[in-house]
Order: C-alpha cells, then structure tokens, then sequence
C-alpha cells in the first residue's frame, strides 16, 4: 500500500514562500499602504551658513530658536550661488578626540540639485513597516548672491529616508569639493 502522505514541490509553493521571504528581507508592509505627498514649508532666510545649527550635533545646550524650525524647502526666488554641506566629524590629537563638523563648499552646476531638493517628501498614511536603521545626512545650506542662507531639507521617502528619494545626493556627487574648514564647537563658542 502506498503512503498517503506526499510532499508538494510545485512551483506555486515555492513562489509564496520567496514572496513572503521578500517582502520581510526588503522592509516592506505587506499591506499596501496609501501614500501622501508634501513640500516642507520654506526655510528661513538666515544672515549666515551655521553648521554647527543642527540640534543633533550640540551637547545638550539649547539655542535660542530651534535649528529644526528654520530648516525647509528652497522658497520661491531665491538663487543659489554658493552650496555647502556639513558633516560631522572628529578631530584626534594625542589619542583625545573632539567633535568636529566638516564644511565643504561644493562647486559646480546646481540645477540637478534644485531639482532634486524641489521633489515632494511622502508620508505613509497609516502604519508602514520600515528598516530600523539610522540615516545620518549630512546638512545642506544655500547661499544667494547678497550672502544670505537657508538651511534645507532632503526630500524623504514614506519611511522618513532619503535613500528612498536619491536625486539629492546624486546630485550632490555631481558637484566638486571646493575650500574645506574643520570647525570645532569649541571654537565657535557653543
């Protein structure tokens, strides 16, 4: 007499067990979700490109307006003549290390980038399962030709990724590095 018991191989077996596979191993909600868009408000038109500004980067101390509320999108009519990106970074002098930032004056075409930075951010309207990673994006100034800055933000993804909206920093590696200054909190007097 023969088994009843057989063990099933067909393809539509295995299709479901790689999909669910995928869909665990790419982060994704197996629901689908709706998305929104939106613009940020415009950033606030600064006297000046502060890299030591983002909130993150401070030891605690508080300014005297939140760096977070001054950051946005590129407003209407203003033109970039200058773009700076700050990192931070550490300095080492006799194995003592100090928190530093990194501001590179970037150099080149900036219509990619303006382009990039004018696409919406999505929202994910309802729950959304996301990686659980940290992106840390460097900050990004705009200075006109009367020398004032803004202070802007990445178009992100549903997640809250950059990554997931890539056009800005392909843009940005289209630019050439220019002056460079290593500045640190100290020095600046934070």
């Amino acid at each position: 007499m023969s088994s009843l018991l057989r063990r099933r191989t067909t393809p539509a077996c295995r299709y479901a067990l790689v999909a669910s596979l995928a869909l665990v191993l790419g982060g994704c909600s197996t629901s689908p979700r709706k998305v929104s868009h939106y613009t940020p408000a415009p950033a606030a038109i600064q006297e000046k490109v502060d890299c030591l500004a983002p909130p993150e980067w401070h030891d605690g101390s508080e300014a005297s307006q939140p760096a977070a509320d001054l950051r946005g999108s590129v407003p209407e009519g203003f033109v970039p003549v200058q773009v700076v990106r700050c990192q931070q970074d550490f300095l080492e002098q006799a194995g003592v290390y100090t928190r530093a930032v990194r501001q590179e004056q970037l150099e080149g075409d900036y219509s990619a980038l303006l382009a990039a930075l004018a696409q919406p951010s999505d929202r994910a309207n309802g729950n959304m399962a996301c990686t659980a990673d940290a992106e840390l994006l460097p900050a990004l100034w705009l200075v006109n030709a009367d020398g004032q800055a803004i202070h802007v933000v990445w178009p992100v993804d549903a997640c809250g990724k950059a990554r997931g909206k890539p056009d800005t920093a392909k843009a940005l590696a289209g630019l050439t590095v220019g002056e460079v200054q290593i500045q640190t909190e100290k020095e600046s007097g934070q």
